[in-house]
């Protein structure tokens, strides 16, 4: 038992200074498992916890994957969907698409809330951004926003195609110029690309600090490491939260200066901007102003979270995309050929999509493969309900595993584990309608990515050109050694590969002039 105490106070995000107050936090909580309810019996399967503490011990930090192990419990105790409970909370992880469907979606109303995020709303003050918002009016008047302006229509629009070839042309001469600084030329495509769509401003050029790049980057570190629920012990102990001193505390203060930031100078420049002449009025921030239909509050929070949002999991996704072509050689080599029979002596337009099977199901392969955010955004049931023979109590955090429904081989095939686009490909090469589409990676039910349109669009535009005009192989060193890379991810709620070196090279030198051509034009 003294060990057992020893490796909980361990694990607690407090000093020792402060120890003695959480325990008495601690010792504070109601003895749940004496008056729950509900039986331990009905509830869905998942491993014994511990009196007060529950499963806190068991639950896996964001550095352990705690997906996997999810996926791994849930092959365990045979159940699609877990149960466990940390601290009086009830937590239900969700590891299949048929739960996903069965309670996320059918029962959307159920299950549109969310939880308290003491962390990433109270703390940091990321309560502006809609995605953390409980299901309520001010939640619905910024989905709407956002729907207007990130809408299919909208974004198959001329001028969002517009915007987005401007920066993809960026983006390509940059990666002529320096492809060693892959992470930063991504990054900075992505992130000018929504800052002009949303703000109407520029960012500086690819190298550069950028104040805006600058602010959004530690809005998704803030994102990254806190809003993975549970990652600190005040989302399940909220009163925590007053106690001085706490590693909690301290990485809040931290990530709140860049937060606010983020939240307000794009916004007060673009409105300042706006309201001058021989200004450009279709990005996001004007048209909003101009309508005169939301307030500036509104309008400001969706449009940062619009931007934070256009700088997150799309890098993810084009970084996932380079780490597959370099280790899957193959797929390059075949989703080059369709390019080349299909696009000749030009780059790709989007009007091609419908023409590139291939690049169409190598998109939804790296969203597949492995998905910038694998375990979705916490939902929270809002009364009792029931799957199956199992009890689901009202009030419980319900975690969707998007990791594992997308690893899922009755629903994508055998040999999950590796990146292979055919699995989306019917025999004669044209897609596949019956295999499911990866839309777990951008969420579930009413709380699904309203920007799911946005990012694909700009993904499908990135991997066909770059795959079009350059090469990507392993990269070698000196001595011609192949330094192949790790394929190891961050941990947290975004998650992104670690940096890793390759070789990218125009395929021909009419490919590099056609590259050139674009900044001379």
């Amino acid at each position: 038992m003294a060990t057992r105490i020893t490796e909980t106070l361990e694990k607690l995000d407090v000093t020792p200074s402060t120890a003695a107050a959480a325990a008495a936090v601690a010792l504070a909580i109601p003895l749940v498992y004496l008056t729950r309810s509900q039986c331990r019996q009905s509830l869905p399967p998942g491993p014994k916890g511990l009196p007060l503490l529950g499963n806190y011990l068991d639950f896996p930090s964001p550095q352990d994957n705690p997906w996997v192990t999810f996926d791994k419990w849930s092959r365990q105790y045979d159940s699609d969907v877990i149960h466990l409970n940390i601290f009086g909370t009830n937590v239900i992880v969700v590891n299949s698409h048929k739960a996903a469907t069965a309670l996320l979606e059918r029962k959307s109303a159920l299950y549109s809330e969310r939880p308290r995020m003491t962390m990433i709303n109270e703390l940091i003050n990321l309560n502006w951004h809609f995605g953390f918002m409980p299901h309520n009016d001010t939640w619905r008047i910024h989905r709407k926003i956002f729907a207007q302006h990130f809408n299919p229509s909208v974004v198959s629009g001329s001028k969002n195609h517009e915007t987005s070839i401007k920066w993809n042309n960026v983006y390509l001469n940059n990666l002529l110029e320096s492809p060693e600084e892959l992470f930063t030329h991504v990054q900075h495509m992505v992130a000018g690309y929504a800052l002009e769509t949303t703000f109407g401003l520029q960012v500086q050029p690819s190298g550069k600090p950028d104040p805006f790049i600058g602010a959004a980057k530690q809005a998704v570190e803030a994102l990254c490491s806190a809003a993975l629920y549970g990652s600190y012990l005040v989302d399940y102990l909220p009163s925590l939260k007053n106690l001085p001193f706490t590693q909690a505390r301290k990485d809040a203060a931290k990530w709140k200066v860049s937060t606010d930031i983020a939240v307000t100078v794009p916004f007060d420049l673009a409105n300042a901007l706006s309201k001058g002449n021989d200004v450009d009025n279709s990005s996001m921030v004007a048209q909003l102003l101009e309508s005169g239909t939301f307030s500036e509050d509104d309008i400001r929070k969706v449009t940062t979270a619009a931007f934070a949002n256009g700088s997150a999991a799309t890098v993810s996704a084009l970084l996932t995309f380079f780490l597959a072509m370099i280790l899957y050689p193959d797929v390059q080599k075949q989703a080059q050929a369709e390019l080349d029979k299909v696009v000749q002596g030009r780059l790709p337009e989007f009007s091609d999509e419908r023409s590139l099977p291939y690049i169409s199901a190598l998109v939804k392969e790296v969203l597949r493969w492995n998905p910038a955010v694998p375990l979705a955004f916490p939902h929270q049931l809002t009364q009792d309900d029931v799957y199956e023979s199992y009890q689901l109590p009202s009030g419980a955090v319900v975690i969707p595993n998007a990791w594992a429904i997308l690893q899922d081989s009755n629903l994508y095939g055998p040999n999950t584990s590796a990146f292979d686009p055919s699995r989306f490909l019917k025999s004669d090469g044209t897609l596949d309608k019956s295999v499911k589409d990866p839309d777990a990676a951008w969420g579930f039910g009413r709380r699904v990515c309203p920007g799911k349109h946005f990012a694909e669009s700009t993904l499908f535009l990135a991997i066909a050109r770059t795959l079009y005009t350059f090469q990507i192989n392993v990269f070698k060193d000196a001595q011609g050694r192949e330094i192949k890379p790790t394929g190891e991810y961050t941990s947290g709620l975004i998650r992104y590969p670690k940096p890793f070196k390759c070789s990218i090279k125009p395929r021909s030198k009419e490919h590099r002039e056609m590259i050139v051509s674009l900044v001379e034009s």
